[in-house]
């Protein structure tokens, strides 16, 4: 270790987690962000150094990246044992095991035998065993067995003597009784249809109910801390990005998304977590052929939610309230192409680097232009293996070094 008055000198990368030196990759990496897992995990924000520091002192070791990876599961292991328990314990699927109460012996039906229409001569005796005693089968079987013959030759006869009129009578009587039949099976098939109807009524309404549920329990595992925020003129404070909120529902959103990237959603089959919601949709009908995106009834539009809806049929449409800019002649049915319109007429420019103190109109190029500093290079090309923090200059890379490449 360097004692106090000497100057430490840097030969090769350092690890911000032990001190070691050596070539070590960036905590910012393009698969895995180690920044975000430390404050996932430890709550510890190591933030990057301004100069020609950046980039060598923003670096972890892999004995590092072992143990972190470690914690990081652990972390997630014990959330989604929680989340289990939580699910069992609100369907109150958690018993305990009480001792075994002892099998009660089922007697076996007696043998029950039918009175009526029995002769004398096959009449069940109280003194006869039960092995000899005849059952209502037994006496039905004797009966047309010994009687078979004498009611075909009975069934000839009266065949012969009936006359032909009354044949050509028997003949609507069928058709009558077959035309009945076939509404009957018409009625049964339409009954079955609305019995499959309500069943897949009733498994949307178990899903919906369940999605319901685990929202419930992620919200009651992932709280708000002091430490996560401070209350300022009756709003919360981020205290990550001094982002301003009204409402602690949409603060936990913030944390969760940007700060912890916390899943938002899970598919209920798979189990797969998804950060943002159109991924989450399109994942659903795609791989499970489930449609739950929301249709315009006015055109062929279909969106992920009910808000994207609502200002497709307020703005696409011209359904909702206008809005006029105060500066200039612009309209707009759709709030928010006017609040980006305002841009144009904003001159005072309130966002700041922290790093190297340039002045920017919205807080979005703010963010791009600190990716720089942090080596958060997130575009990389796939030719050469170059990364850039933009989009824009991976594009101006590829026409001028890659021309030939279809991107």
């Amino acid at each position: 270790m360097v004692s106090e008055g000497e100057i430490w000198k840097l030969e090769k990368d350092l690890c911000r987690c032990c001190h070691a030196e050596g070539n070590f990759e960036n905590l910012a990496n393009e698969q895995e962000i180690y920044s975000d897992m430390l404050r996932y995990c430890f709550d510890i924000d190591v933030t990057p150094v301004p100069g020609a520091l950046c980039a060598v002192t923003y670096t972890i070791c892999p004995e590092c990246i072992l143990k972190l990876r470690d914690a990081s599961a652990f972390k997630k292991q014990v959330q989604l044992c929680e989340e289990k328990f939580l699910k069992f314990y609100y369907k109150k699927a958690i018993t305990v095991n009480e001792q075994d109460e002892p099998d009660q012996e089922v007697e076996d039906e007696p043998e029950v035998y039918f009175d009526m229409d029995f002769p004398e001569e096959l009449s069940p005796d109280e003194d006869m065993p039960t092995k000899r005693k005849y059952k209502i089968h037994d006496y039905e079987d004797d009966i047309y067995n010994k009687d078979q013959s004498e009611d075909e030759e009975e069934e000839e006869k009266v065949i012969k003597k009936i006359p032909a009129t009354t044949k050509k009578k028997k003949e609507p009587q069928k058709q009558k009784t077959r035309a009945k039949e076939k509404q009957k099976e018409k009625e049964t098939q339409k009954e079955k249809e609305t019995q499959k109807e309500k069943e897949k009524e009733k498994e949307k309404q178990k899903e919906t109910d369940e999605t319901q549920k685990e929202g419930a329990v992620q919200k009651a595992l992932f709280r708000l801390r002091p430490c996560d925020y401070a209350i300022e003129d009756d709003k919360l404070r981020c205290k990550k990005c001094d982002k301003l909120f009204e409402k602690k529902n949409a603060l936990r959103i913030h944390l969760k998304k940007v700060h912890y990237k916390l899943p938002r959603y899970t598919c209920n089959i798979c189990k797969m977590e998804f950060m943002t919601l159109a991924p989450f949709v399109n994942h659903k009908l795609n791989v499970h052929n489930i449609d739950d995106r929301f249709h315009c009834s006015a055109c062929q539009g279909s969106f992920n939610s009910k808000v994207q809806l609502r200002n497709h049929i307020n703005g696409f449409h011209m359904m909702g309230q206008k809005y006029k800019c105060d500066s200039c002649d612009y309209e707009s049915y759709n709030f928010e192409y006017m609040i980006k319109h305002k841009y144009k007429h904003k001159t005072v420019k309130d966002y700041q680097c922290r790093f190297c103190k340039k002045a920017f109109l919205r807080k979005s190029t703010m963010d791009l232009h600190e990716k720089i500093h942090t080596g958060d290079r997130r575009k990389v090309c796939k030719v050469c293996g170059q990364a850039f923090v933009q989009k824009a200059s991976l594009n101006y890379h590829m026409t001028k070094y890659h021309p030939e490449v279809v991107f």
